[in-house]
């Protein structure tokens, strides 16, 4: 049979005996050499993952896992030495923001895993199809981007065959051996209810060859779990083992998706801060990983030691009333804006007046900086009466945005939301699709004078924290970037392609805004930020930090520096990560 398609097992748990420990469940289901697929939200199944530390540390497991955002205890995975190789679209150390883990850059420098990098997207799709059972499937992304050359084992690019002047990329099936996701609810079988919006969560568990192991929050009577049939996306007959799992994704948030009684948990802050602090250098993480992990006997250990109080306070959050943006407000600190508050106020400005000028419908605001300008221009627009919906990557759709929280899934969010969904949905049709009225707000590592951009790796290899949605995002109708400005992000020429830039059409800096006149020209300086000098100082200034020939408008003008009403909005919608 080709090795697309999936084989069930012979044998699978009779209906009623699918519930067990969660010990009980990687015991009998993983053994060293599977290719893992791990899901549910940002994080991935927690708890499932500390077990399978526990169980396989003094083991030669050698997984390929298979996860969308590598992060949190899945990073503490790659350091236990259980990964031969991960297959991904981001790795990253993730709190208020995604930022370059030092334990994949130790594993990667060290030869210790074998980094297969996608666009979160087209990783979907590789999933899609081997559900499916078809071989491959079509995709808009990764085309010409360096992922393609790195992939061609699993990439295509061909020619359309209903308009064969048109091309297409093509990704190749991908079946997981099992899969582990973490969910809200299930009943004895092992119907499943996933968070929304369910991001990545589906089809990598849809595709494994040997079924799922569903972990919950708890396992309801079928009866109960029919009154949400509708939510059901995980079929009972997919699944090998059900495990009861309290705050199975800690230290992530899990948001309630519509079920009465279900009490959702916010993303743990703290637990991350430290977390990432002990990853900075293996003898830290060693020790941490000795202490929250391999030590604590179970998931019930584990929770024990987070304690009563700290789960409850994570409950009480997500029970919380969102703050409210008030836009009329105008107090502000006495501090002047800075250079990344000027960026962030002048980026907003440049998304509303897109927004204006060409009808966008949504705005994709990735992880980042670049989100906080997104939510200021969502605040500045609904003043003006003009409705655009805020999109995430991963399916949260017409949500507003909440004061001082990122991008990243939170129960507010989620209350808020018009519609839940996931990345197939979001990245393929809202910001990619062929009738899509989308405009991508991007951050990049490097830019060069095209508007290709690189997010992937540095000039000497080393792994940043992978394209992501870039890529995807790359394909809505514009797209507008920001960077710091150096000669080092600036550059003639990238060392590495995430994403080609052909419908990018402005860049704002940290010095000043850069514009295209159309999709094959490069990019000029439009607008200067010269606040306490003269306008040619501060155009030598952005020539000494551009690595390219610097192009100019005819004549470059000054930009106005933030309003005391801007300044003290973005102060009110920026994570406290960036406001320190």
């Amino acid at each position: 049979m080709s090795d697309h398609l999936v084989n069930l097992p012979a044998a699978w748990p009779a209906h009623g005996r699918k519930v067990t420990s969660l010990e009980a469940a990687i015991r009998a289901c993983v053994v060293p050499g599977q290719t893992l697929h791990l899901a549910g939200g940002i994080g991935g199944p927690g708890a499932a993952v500390c077990e399978l530390i526990r169980q396989f540390r003094d083991h030669a497991a050698a997984f390929t896992v298979v996860q969308s955002t590598v992060c949190g205890h899945a990073l503490n995975l790659v350091h236990a030495g259980l990964v031969r190789k991960l297959i991904c679209a981001v790795a990253a150390d993730i709190g208020g923001h995604a930022r370059p883990s030092p334990v994949i850059h130790r594993a990667s420098a060290d030869g210790v895993i074998e980094l297969e990098n996608w666009s979160l997207l087209s990783l979907q799709q590789r999933l899609m199809a081997g559900a499916l059972g078809l071989p491959f499937m079509p995709t808009q992304s990764v085309l010409g981007s360096s992922m393609a050359v790195d992939n061609a084992a699993s990439f295509r690019e061909l020619a359309d065959p209903f308009d064969p002047g048109h091309r297409v990329g093509a990704v190749r099936a991908l079946v997981p051996d099992l899969s582990i996701v973490h969910g809200c609810i299930a009943d004895q079988d092992g119907n499943t209810v996933l968070a929304c919006p369910t991001g990545e969560d589906l089809w990598g568990a849809l595709a494994s060859r040997d079924g799922v192991i569903v972990t919950v929050e708890k396992i309801v009577p079928a009866e109960r779990l029919r009154r949400h049939a509708a939510l059901v996306r995980i079929p009972a007959h997919r699944v090998r083992a059900v495990c009861e799992a309290p705050l199975g994704l800690h230290p992530f948030s899990l948001p309630n998706p519509g079920i009465a009684g279900f009490t959702p948990y916010e993303q743990d802050d703290a637990f991350l801060a430290q977390m990432s602090a002990a990853a900075a250098k293996p003898d830290l993480l060693d020790a941490w990983l000795k202490d929250w992990v391999a030590n604590l006997g179970s998931h019930a250990h584990y929770l024990k030691r987070l304690g009563r109080p700290h789960v409850a306070r994570l409950r009480q959050s997500a029970r919380a009333a969102p703050m409210q943006v008030q836009t009329k407000d105008t107090a502000t600190r006495s501090k002047p804006a800075d250079a990344d508050e000027t960026m962030l106020v002048v980026l907003a400005r440049e998304i509303a007046n897109s927004v204006r000028s060409r009808g966008h419908r949504i705005v994709l605001a990735g992880a980042g900086v670049g989100a906080t300008a997104a939510f200021l221009a969502h605040a500045l627009l609904r003043d003006e009466g003009i409705a655009v919906d805020l999109v995430t990557g991963n399916g949260l759709i017409g949500y507003s945005p909440v004061p001082g929280r990122s991008v990243l899934p939170t129960q507010a969010g989620v209350r808020s939301a018009s519609m839940l969904s996931d990345t197939i949905m979001t990245q393929g049709v809202f910001v990619g699709g062929g009738r899509n009225r989308c405009l991508s707000v991007l951050g990049a590592g490097q830019i060069d004078p095209r508007g290709n951009l690189n997010s992937s790796r540095t000039s000497a290899g080393k792994f940043l924290v992978g394209s992501g949605g870039a890529n995807d995002a790359l394909n809505a109708s514009e797209v507008i970037v920001t960077a710091t400005q150096s000669r080092q992000r600036f550059v003639a020429e990238l060392p590495y392609l995430t994403g080609k830039g052909e419908r990018v059409s402005t860049v704002v800096s940290s010095m000043g805004v850069w514009r295209k006149r159309d999709a094959a020209s490069e990019l000029e300086l439009d607008g200067i930020f010269a606040a306490g000098s003269d306008l040619q100082s501060s155009l030598e200034a952005v020539r000494a930090a551009c690595g390219w020939p610097l192009r100019t408008a005819a004549q470059p003008s000054t930009i106005d520096p933030p309003s005391a009403a801007e300044l003290a909005l973005l102060r009110r919608l920026r994570p406290s990560t960036e406001n320190t």
